[in-house]
């Protein structure tokens, strides 16, 4: 019986994909420096002055989303809250490009310009 275990225990870890395989295999992922490149330019471009830079949602949000049946992708839209302020919309995509307008859609982030990270190079 121990054997089995340890055997079932190596089997799930030799299949395990590695961070390196997922990074050259998924076409969003971009390094650190191209992110900063483009938030930088975002950030100082005159136009977007006084701005929201950024918006966070908690990871459950994201997950809720995430799991309905029949979601495969989220869009984010930008958008303008009641004062104003940039912000942005999440809603759930199908295999068809469309979105779930009838699921769970998010908004009400916390932006960044009131609650932003303290180091981040992004900034």
């Amino acid at each position: 019986m121990i054997h089995l275990y340890h055997q079932t225990y190596f089997f799930l870890i030799s299949f395990a994909p590695n961070k390196k395989d997922i990074m050259t295999t998924n076409p969003h992922i971009i390094s650190l420096s191209e992110a900063a490149t483009m938030t930088h330019a975002y950030q100082n471009a005159p136009q977007f002055q006084g701005l929201t830079i950024a918006c966070m949602m908690d990871n459950m949000s994201y997950q809720q989303v995430i799991s309905q049946p029949e979601c495969v992708s989220l869009r984010t839209y930008f958008a303008l809250d009641e004062q104003n302020n940039l912000t942005i919309v999440v809603v759930g995509v199908d295999q068809f490009g469309n979105d779930m307008t009838n699921g769970i859609i998010l908004e009400r982030s916390t932006r960044c310009l009131i609650h932003c990270s303290n180091n981040s190079p992004l900034m």
